[in-house]
């Protein structure tokens, strides 16, 4: 199993989903905090090509939050569509997809004064990597996108740093010191073994390694730990890279032209619709159901 090959040379565009609001505050950090911490976090290690997806379901109790969009625009990282409300395209029909798309295009739009980046926003994220559990659902939102001049960012890599962020929280709840130590130590090993099998699929896949594209999200526990995985993986030789810079591989023009449950990374979709077995690439050691077990509340009695 390939996983411990070098990640040298290994490109990958940052990108980062939820903005401006991503699971539970811990006490004493506001979603200010986190936005400067990220952005901090990138500077720091000299990532100026970022890109973030935003939502737009804050507005109705807390418009002041806009705000946090215009930290990631004066840091100069644009700003792109991941829906008003965060929908699943699964649960919902297109056409309510849809329309949660134009709601948040049209909130964004009115920043358009603010900064010139918001020019870029044309970029979509699927909320929980779904793109359809039919294909007329699939090719409906596509060919919306396609008609409004949308580019679908697809993801590649990704060492779910939600479900680290959820762990956090309750371990945080919990008063559980030990376990959110070996976290913080082990996030970093997490975000390398997903990187390294991220190349060995790409390789599996289309003979060679392909730019990826990262998927993290606007939260708490990213705060954290971004910046030490980002030194870990510039020590390791990883190259940063804009979005715009991925998205110009041939491999991100792909359609897999496949109807799924249970969000799919783009790499996930191309193995399934050429029935490619990845299993023995999966790495295992931090998987989902590992990590949600951190600090799970025993059940009642």
């Amino acid at each position: 199993m390939p996983l411990n090959d070098s990640l040298e040379g290994t490109r990958v565009a940052i990108t980062i989903d939820d903005i401006p609001d991503h699971g539970d505050l811990p006490p004493g950090m506001s979603r200010m905090d986190i936005a400067n911490g990220l952005v901090r976090s990138l500077k720091d290690n000299g990532i100026d090509q970022a890109f973030g997806f935003t939502n737009g379901s804050f507005m109705p109790e807390n418009s002041a939050e806009l705000g946090i969009f215009k930290i990631w625009l004066d840091a100069g990282y644009p700003l792109g569509n991941h829906t008003f409300d965060h929908p699943n395209l699964n649960e919902v029909g297109a056409k309510v997809f849809i329309a949660n798309i134009a709601k948040q295009e049209r909130l964004l739009a009115t920043l358009s004064s603010y900064s010139p980046l918001i020019r870029e926003r044309f970029m979509f994220r699927y909320p929980y990597l779904d793109e359809g559990d039919t294909l007329s659902k699939r090719n409906a939102v596509r060919a919306y996108l396609a008609k409004n001049h949308y580019r679908i960012a697809e993801v590649t890599t990704d060492y779910y740093d939600w479900a680290w962020t959820d762990a956090y929280t309750r371990c945080l709840n919990a008063h559980d010191q030990k376990s959110i130590d070996w976290m913080m130590t082990h996030v970093g090993d997490d975000a390398d073994q997903s990187l390294r099998a991220s190349n060995a699929i790409s390789m599996r896949l289309f003979g060679r390694r392909i730019p990826h594209i990262l998927l993290m999200h606007d939260g708490a526990f990213d705060v954290l730990t971004l910046d030490g995985i980002l030194k870990r993986w510039h020590n390791q030789g990883v190259q940063f890279i804009s979005l715009k810079e991925a998205l110009a591989d041939p491999v991100y023009s792909i359609n897999p032209n496949y109807a799924y449950q249970d969000g799919m990374n783009l790499l996930d979709q191309v193995a399934a619709a050429r029935h490619i077995d990845l299993s023995d690439l999966e790495p295992a050691e931090y998987s989902i159901d590992r990590i949600n077990e951190f600090c799970k509340a025993a059940p009642a009695h």
